[in-house]
């Protein structure tokens, strides 16, 4: 694969937001709600959104449910910002399936973790991702959430899978920010790095990173772009600084709260309602968590 070229290659760097999935009353997909999120975060001006990964709620739609919410927000989003769409499963024969289906409805890029009941080895990991790859000519971002998949994508292995032409970056999401420091300094710009959480953005840009990816609800998404263009100019310069220190009392909710949950609490404050999570995931609770989420919207200036 050839060398990005950074000032015209759309799917370099960028701030990216997640979609999480709405459900009706009933507890079915809510399309109309889909297709109007995406609208609003495109609005925003991010670089593009990501459906069907992590915080999403993916793993917890049936496979019918999960191809029908990337149909949605492809049709909805029509082309003008990136599309990821995540295509992790437990096998490899899941996996290409939601990444076949993924290209032939329009995204531009997988994200692709590992979910795992068994661990697999590095080996088996490299394999998984090299048959993707060779079998859906997309572009492919590692997704390291090692919590919730037990397997750690440490900058060793991020060297190996990065033989992989197909890949092009990988979004670090362990929570450590000193990976970001040494996947850049082991990998140099052969993978571009995501930050993958709110609140590690100015350090994770401060050791290399070049683009966000992370939850997002439409009344405070342009906050977030103005913060990622701060932070591109200087990570912690006056203009950074203050941006983040703004967002920092949500960013840390959302770390300690969940993302999923205090996204869709919020949404019911708006315009844009994405109902409750999916069980056996539990809503934000009432009372003090509750509570301390709307002050955090009102003093940001979005409720």
């Amino acid at each position: 694969m050839s060398k990005i070229d950074k000032k015209k290659d759309r799917l370099y760097g960028g701030a990216y937001s997640y979609i999480m999935t709405p459900f009706t009353k009933s507890g079915d997909v809510d399309h109309g709600v889909l297709a109007e999120y995406a609208e609003r975060l495109v609005a925003s001006g991010l670089s593009g959104v990501t459906v069907t990964a992590s915080t999403t709620e993916a793993l917890y739609l049936t496979e019918a449910e999960r191809m029908a919410t990337v149909e949605t927000v492809c049709k909805a989003v029509n082309g003008r910002v990136v599309v990821n769409v995540g295509a992790g499963a437990l096998s490899t024969r899941q996996s290409l399936y939601f990444a076949e289906h993924a290209k032939d409805h329009g995204a531009d890029r997988l994200i692709i973790d590992v979910p795992t009941y068994f661990t697999p080895s590095i080996d088996a990991v490299y394999k998984h991702f090299e048959t993707i790859g060779s079998k859906v000519d997309l572009p492919i971002r590692i997704y390291n959430i090692s919590a919730p998949t037990h397997f750690d994508f440490i900058p060793e292995y991020a060297v190996k899978m990065s033989e992989i032409a197909q890949i092009d970056s990988i979004k670090e999401a362990t929570g450590i920010p000193s990976r970001t420091r040494d996947a850049v300094s082991i990998i140099g710009d052969r993978l571009q790095v995501y930050c993958g959480f709110h609140w590690m953005l100015p350090e994770a840009f401060s050791y290399g990173a070049v683009g966000w990816e992370a939850g997002m609800h439409p009344i405070f998404a342009s906050k977030c772009v103005e913060l990622y263009q701060a932070v591109l100019d200087d990570p912690y310069g006056k203009a950074a600084t203050e941006k983040f220190d703004a967002l920092a009392p949500l960013f840390y909710f959302l770390k300690y709260h969940g993302v999923t949950q205090s996204l869709k609490m919020m949404s019911r404050w708006t315009d844009v309602k994405l109902g409750e999570p999916r069980p056996p995931l539990e809503p934000l609770p009432e009372g003090l968590p509750t509570q301390q989420l709307r002050s955090i919207l009102s003093d940001l200036g979005v409720l």
